[in-house]
């Protein structure tokens, strides 16, 4: 994994905005937000890598022999203690395993990030792949909490969220 900076050198970003091009396929973003759809061109990449940027730390997942981009994970932190995450691997690098080595490096990650005490991972309730790969990974499902007066902000209803608690010695 390599942490995008701001000040990437032109060269390596218009290779990183080329391969966003070519990761965010349909199938890829089907199950995400509207924002990571009908990246087409270089311009849309640009405009979806400023906006991850300033919601997130953004990191490539690179493989480890060629260095190519085969995907993202994103982390937003709230409150300074629970660390929101979001992944995407290219269509080519589905089920070989390496979204869960992913999450598992993470997680280690996470351990050593004292300030963290949760990673929180919102999965669109129709990707049953992203589900059951948090739940092997020991994420737990939080229940869902409807809109109200007291918190219009509620869960919505097509994202289930699951947690992980980072129990320290």
């Amino acid at each position: 994994m390599l942490e995008i900076a701001r000040d990437a050198e032109p060269f390596e970003l218009n290779a990183l905005l080329q391969r966003v091009t070519e990761l965010l396929t349909p199938a890829v973003v089907e199950n995400l937000p509207p924002y990571f759809q009908g990246i087409a061109s270089l311009a849309d990449a640009e405009r979806w890598l400023e906006l991850m940027l300033s919601e997130s730390r953004l990191f490539a997942v690179q493989d480890k022999d060629s260095g190519s981009i085969l995907g993202f994970l994103f982390v937003y932190i709230e409150d300074e203690h629970d660390a929101h995450i979001g992944y995407l691997l290219g269509e080519a690098y589905w089920g070989q395993g390496l979204a869960s080595e992913l999450i598992r490096g993470l997680i280690a990650l996470a351990m050593q990030a004292q300030e963290w005490s949760k990673l929180i991972g919102g999965v669109d309730k129709t990707n049953q792949a992203s589900s059951n790969l948090l739940r092997k990974l020991g994420f737990v499902e939080r229940p869902a909490v409807e809109p109200s007066a007291t918190e219009p902000s509620a869960i919505d209803s097509q994202v289930a969220f699951y947690e992980y608690h980072l129990s320290r010695p």
